[in-house]
């Protein structure tokens, strides 16, 4: 039987409403997804598209391996996107006083070879640490190629951390050491494994019933076969099970914190609007993993846990993706729509650029022009007014429908948000003073559909 010999790296590029997707749009979904993978040469691809108010449509093309097909519920790695997930609890735990981003983590951890005490959690979180990438090291790979079927433990990366590769909080480079050592200060915190914390804090609160992080959770379904280029040095697509007698177990679990979560299209879109609306972490804290650092040229931006595109369909999402042996996904968010997409494939030799730019933003630019719940939901307006626009200190909603959970956000030209009320009245009055001058969208949502984005003036 060949051996693989790859070079490793987790890299990263880049419940809605009762309401239905119609028919006609999901049909056309289906077709650009099956056109676009095709067109792509893509051995398979589950996928999903949240669309705030109306609804989740989901959709798949290509298969496992043979004539087993990749389904809308087969379950796939999502390699780094699993680093949102830790991000999202490290902001939990400084939500309820039990650590701080801007603590060192030699306060938790100590003793890591090649790794300064003094780096703080948030230094990790936005990978400007220095922290050498573990995956980066030679005999790392060596030893993950030598038996595809160990159990590895976090304690087990710590050896291949060499030099830093730079001081401190003075540069950017993606790291999933950084993110290994994010999932044991957890384990202390909390004096319990990463994946109960993940279980106990994400999975069962916003029933995920089908994500897990593997191999410490079982797994509901099967994972399809893997597909690469990558041994063959680009010249063939091949079955990496069949050719090459490979076992997730020894990837995933070397990636623990910071890749090993497996779920469905349809879980991750979830997670990722349960996420941006504030239902994982509060306000305050998506405000903080939204603050982004530059990643050292260019407009794309990093925070804590998410990539940052500023000009994405010429809208600005976030993002995160990630690549396992044999194995790809993309994911996004757009902050002015609240659409999540998430695509998760087989085929780790579409690079995440090209699943990003040939697949996801055809499906995003479709979809934002389709009508959506802005459009659905016009007969809303008679319910709402807003006044006066522009405005200068204050803003004046009325509802005439309002229920305990109708909720009030405003968000800056960024999609990023600067407002927000929960539990609206019949008459309310936001405040707009300490808001600089310039256009934001009030959104305004019942139940979580949205009943209007209405566009701002706030004048100087």
């Amino acid at each position: 039987m060949k051996k693989l010999i790859l070079s490793l790296s987790l890299v990263c590029t880049a419940l809605a409403s009762q309401a239905q997707i119609p028919q006609a749009f999901a049909n056309h979904l289906q077709y650009m997804l099956d056109s676009l993978c095709a067109k792509n040469k893509v051995k398979g691809v589950s996928a999903a598209v949240l669309v705030p108010g109306m609804g989740v449509w989901k959709g798949s093309y290509g298969v496992s391996h043979g004539t087993e097909k990749i389904t809308p519920d087969t379950w796939l790695p999502i390699g780094s996107n699993t680093k949102t997930f830790t991000a999202a609890i490290m902001l939990q735990l400084q939500q309820e006083g039990k650590l701080d981003l801007d603590d060192s983590i030699g306060k938790w951890i100590q003793n890591v070879p090649n790794v300064n005490g003094k780096i703080t959690i948030r230094q990790m979180l936005n990978h400007t640490s220095g922290i050498y990438n573990f995956t980066n090291n030679p005999a790392f790979s060596a030893a993950l190629n030598a038996d595809y079927t160990k159990f590895w433990q976090p304690e087990d990366d710590l050896p291949f951390i060499s030099t830093p590769s730079f001081a401190p909080g003075t540069n950017w480079e993606y790291s999933n050491s950084g993110y290994i050592l994010a999932g044991m200060i957890i384990s202390k915190v909390l004096n319990e494994p990463y994946h109960e914390a993940l279980i106990k804090r994400i999975l069962t609160p916003r029933n995920y019933q089908k994500t897990v992080l593997f191999p410490q959770q079982a797994l509901g379904g099967s994972v399809p076969h893997g597909w690469s280029t990558a041994a063959s040095g680009g010249s063939k697509l091949e079955d990496i099970q069949v050719e090459y007698g490979y076992d997730i177990t020894a990837f995933q679990s070397m990636a623990h914190s910071a890749g090993a979560i497996i779920s469905t299209a349809e879980d991750n879109v979830h997670f990722w609007d349960d996420l941006m609306t504030g239902k994982i972490i509060n306000t305050t804290s998506l405000n903080e993993m939204m603050t982004t650092v530059s990643m050292g040229g260019g407009s794309n931006t990093y925070g804590l846990g998410v990539f940052r595109y500023p000009n994405t369909n010429g809208r600005v999402v976030y993002a995160h993706g990630g690549t396992c042996f044999g194995y790809i996904n993309e994911n996004l968010r757009d902050s002015l729509s609240g659409i999540c997409i998430t695509l998760l494939s087989n085929q780790d030799s579409i690079n995440n650029s090209l699943l990003f730019q040939r697949i996801l933003l055809p499906l995003h630019r479709y979809v934002i022009k389709f009508p959506t719940a802005a459009v659905a939901n016009i007969n809303y307006a008679d319910d709402i007014r807003i006044y006066p626009n522009p405005a200068k200190d204050i803003v004046n909603i009325s509802l005439n429908n309002p229920s305990d959970k109708t909720n009030i956000a405003v968000y800056d030209v960024t999609g990023r948000i600067v407002l927000h009320t929960a539990g609206m009245r019949g008459n309310n009055t936001i405040s707009v003073s300490s808001l600089s001058p310039g256009m934001y969208t009030i959104r305004i949502t019942d139940n979580n559909l949205i009943m209007l984005n209405y566009k701002l003036e706030v004048a100087p």
